[in-house]
């Protein structure tokens, strides 16, 4: 009987941390449940002997660094069909080790529909298309992202080497980092890097070594991914450049029916080329966008930017001449 108290009152402790963290100390988890301190304190070291992570935030009391606990989902059909399509596209990206998390992930979304619905999700899932998206085996086996995982979670700095393909260079950082996310083939993470005192990104599997430390830092409460890449082509930042493109007739069509950038503004002329204007956290992105459209996009502003195309495109042409 003692014993099935016992596991009773663990989760009864657990659930109140999780539900109220840095509210209950051990004395009020010892009055609310008329136990000594000692009692408690043995509940909250087989709480962290069972991978539930409770630490003591001084006179605030307990908090939970662990994801046990998760709500309770109540979606309706087309949210779960939201998010498992989301995940169908994750999973595309994700690694060939995670696969198996993603698969449980899926059922579990599945799971919480009426049983109607599940069969009606059940037909239209195995018809969502995702395209595996091609990755290098360095992202798949790179160790680095489950890394950076844990010190955003834990909020420590880390201090990498990283091997800047612009310069050809290794640099060392210590980086507080904000996110981890996943652009064109590749995974990236922002952060500040205290190094050089600015917000950066960082190709992941670039990164040469990594470790943890022990300094901890607070994200921005104003910072977001999305407005941080607002201005940025792709990926990467620099200075904001106002960028105009001619866009043949016969390609006006492909132009004007995506939303390219927040900042585009198009414009059609009276023999049918398009005028594309964005404005963009430097050039050299949009630039190798522009060659994909061959003699049919013709960039008018800035000047460095169709010297560069210009140049690039002639290379190209040698390339070709030398066979």
């Amino acid at each position: 009987m003692y014993r099935t108290y016992q596991m009773a009152r663990i989760i009864q402790v657990a659930s109140l941390i999780h539900a109220e963290p840095r509210k209950w100390t051990r004395p009020r988890l010892a009055e609310r449940f008329e136990v000594n301190k000692a009692t408690i304190q043995r509940d909250i070291n087989l709480l962290c002997e069972m991978g539930i992570r409770i630490v003591p935030r001084g006179k605030q009391g307990y908090e939970m660094i662990s994801d046990f606990f998760l709500p309770a989902l109540n979606l309706d059909f087309k949210e779960a069909l939201a998010l498992i399509t989301a995940a169908n596209f994750y999973q595309a990206a994700e690694s060939k080790q995670t696969g198996e998390v993603m698969n449980q992930a899926i059922s579990k979304i599945a799971a919480v529909l009426p049983k109607q619905a599940r069969n009606i999700l059940n037909q239209i899932t195995p018809q969502i298309e995702v395209p595996h998206l091609q990755m290098s085996e360095t992202d798949e086996t790179h160790p680095h992202k489950e890394h950076l995982y844990q010190a955003i979670r834990q909020r420590r700095s880390v201090a990498i080497e990283y091997n800047s393909f612009s310069s050809e260079q290794t640099v060392r950082h210590r980086l507080s980092p904000y996110a981890v996310l996943f652009r064109r083939h590749a995974w990236y993470v922002i952060g500040r890097s205290e190094t050089f005192n600015r917000v950066l990104t960082f190709r992941i599997n670039r990164i040469d070594s990594l470790s943890i430390t022990q300094l901890g830092y607070e994200i921005p409460a104003d910072f977001s991914v999305q407005r941080y890449l607002d201005k940025s082509w792709d990926v990467m930042l620099g200075s904001d450049t106002r960028v105009v493109i001619f866009f043949a007739k016969r390609i006006a069509p492909l132009i004007r029916e995506v939303n390219w950038h927040p900042t585009q503004r198009i414009q059609e002329t009276a023999k049918g080329i398009l005028r594309f204007e964005v404005t963009v956290a430097g050039w050299r992105e949009i630039g190798w966008w522009v060659l994909q459209w061959g003699h049919e996009a013709k960039v008018m502003r800035p000047k460095a930017l169709q010297r560069w195309v210009a140049r690039t495109a002639q290379a190209m042409v040698e390339v070709y001449q030398e066979n």
